[in-house]
């Protein structure tokens, strides 16, 4: 077969150019850090690193989202801890109200310190993180009390069981007596619905507590005491109380540092129009592949509308007695001590509920804690997997660079040899 110089100088241009697409690849490698710069270079990598990084994307997610929550869980810890803290400091205060030593002024003095640690108590259930509202369920955005005096007019549906009904005493006609009585959410309330008590009650009375009879309804009556936000039964008719009973009401008015009813009732803000239901709302919080938590508490299992109302009545019942030496006062005297008491279990028990809580929340905190660490050893593993998979081992470039450099210059130098003969170089 006969060579031309034509043939031979398109094979050493081929060569040439062959030999420097190789060169280029590894500069291109080194500048770059990657053994690769389109899927077409080699499908496999490609197809490997899309699946590492989606990998490496996904549990720096589920990181961040582990640490925003285990950031939500200590910041309501913290708050159920000064919760706890406020109420033991109230229970010391009733143990000391029940001394037989103490007068009505002592028990005053402790009532005020009581009245200014309530107002810390429930303000500790605005408590926010990064702006939103940390016992708020999903209603992040509305604070669990009252920031500022508010005149909306709410309509509410509180539901209650047998074990709801108490015994209470009262002073009436200078002597104490036991009633029955079913607490409302709320004092100075209106408005009742009637028709989940009638039947099986014949009427149902609009009354203050300063009324006649207001402590003593008939058999078959019931009394709405508006004042104090109560529902008054006759002790024979106790048996007969709906089980469970739903009751409807109206409430106008809250004070600053009032709980708000949106978190605790089912109901509708008549002023607004707004309609609204108490529900467990769970946050929840992705935190692996197949793995959620939920990380928030609920307003009513930290800031009980029960345990507010228990407190206030003491208040009430300390400030409206007067050292005036008559009978009625010395009863009431005498009861405040049976209230101290009574309020000293009750604190006992939101207390321990409270421990219970925060042992929930410290629970959730470890589990997070554990998932952080799991996630960083992965995102470690993973992020190496993708840097074995796609990154250069820069040595082995360098190496392979500088011996495909050489084969490139000794190409040049072959081809030059080759090329260089002219017509003139025959003839001499």
């Amino acid at each position: 077969m006969r060579i031309t110089n034509s043939m031979m100088t398109n094979n050493v241009l081929l060569n040439i150019n062959r030999n420097r697409e190789t060169l280029s690849l590894y500069e291109t490698q080194m500048a770059t850090g990657k053994k690769i710069q389109k899927p077409s270079d080699n499908p496999i990598v490609a197809i490997r690193a899309l699946k590492f990084r989606n990998n490496v994307n996904e549990i720096r997610q589920y990181k961040t989202n582990a640490e925003d929550a285990i950031s939500w869980a200590g910041v309501t810890e913290q708050s159920v801890s000064n919760v706890t803290e406020i109420l033991k400091r109230v229970r010391d205060l009733s143990v000391q109200a029940t001394s037989d030593i103490l007068n009505i002024d002592n028990r005053k003095n402790v009532v005020t310190e009581i009245e200014q640690l309530m107002e810390q108590f429930v303000n500790e259930g605005n408590t926010t993180y990064a702006g939103r509202h940390v016992f708020s369920g999903y209603k992040t955005n509305m604070p669990l009390v009252f920031t500022e005096t508010s005149g909306d007019v709410y309509e509410l549906t509180q539901g209650f069981k047998a074990s709801d009904v108490e015994k209470a005493k009262r002073v009436v006609d200078n002597e104490i007596i036991d009633v029955h009585r079913i607490r409302l959410g709320y004092t100075d309330v209106s408005n009742p619905d009637t028709t989940s008590l009638i039947p099986p009650f014949t009427t149902v009375n609009t009354l203050n507590s300063a009324d006649i009879g207001a402590m003593t309804p008939a058999v078959g009556e019931v009394n709405f005491i508006q004042d104090t936000g109560e529902l008054i039964f006759h002790p024979d008719d106790v048996v007969n109380i709906p089980n469970p009973l739903d009751f409807t009401y109206e409430k106008t008015g809250f004070n600053k540092g009032d709980l708000m009813p949106d978190h605790y009732f089912d109901g509708q803000n008549l002023t607004t129009g707004s309609v609204f239901t108490v529900s467990n709302e769970k946050m929840l919080y992705q935190i692996s592949y197949s793995q959620q938590m939920s990380i928030n508490t609920m307003g009513y299992d930290v800031i009980g509308i029960d345990l507010v109302r228990d407190v206030e009545e003491l208040i009430n019942a300390t400030k409206s007695i007067t050292d005036d030496g008559t009978l009625t006062t010395a009863l009431q005297e005498d009861l405040l001590g049976d209230v101290f008491n009574k309020l000293i279990g009750k604190m006992d028990k939101h207390i321990g509920k409270l421990l219970n809580t925060r042992a929930e929340i410290g629970g959730k905190i470890n589990r997070l804690e554990l998932t952080i660490n799991r996630l960083s050893e992965d995102n470690l593993n993973f992020t190496d997997l993708l840097s074995k998979n796609e990154d250069v081992d820069y040595a082995e470039v360098i190496m392979k660079m500088a011996a495909q450099e050489m084969v490139y210059n000794a190409s040049l130098a072959a081809s030059a040899k080759i090329i260089q003969p002219t017509l003139l170089d025959f003839i001499r």
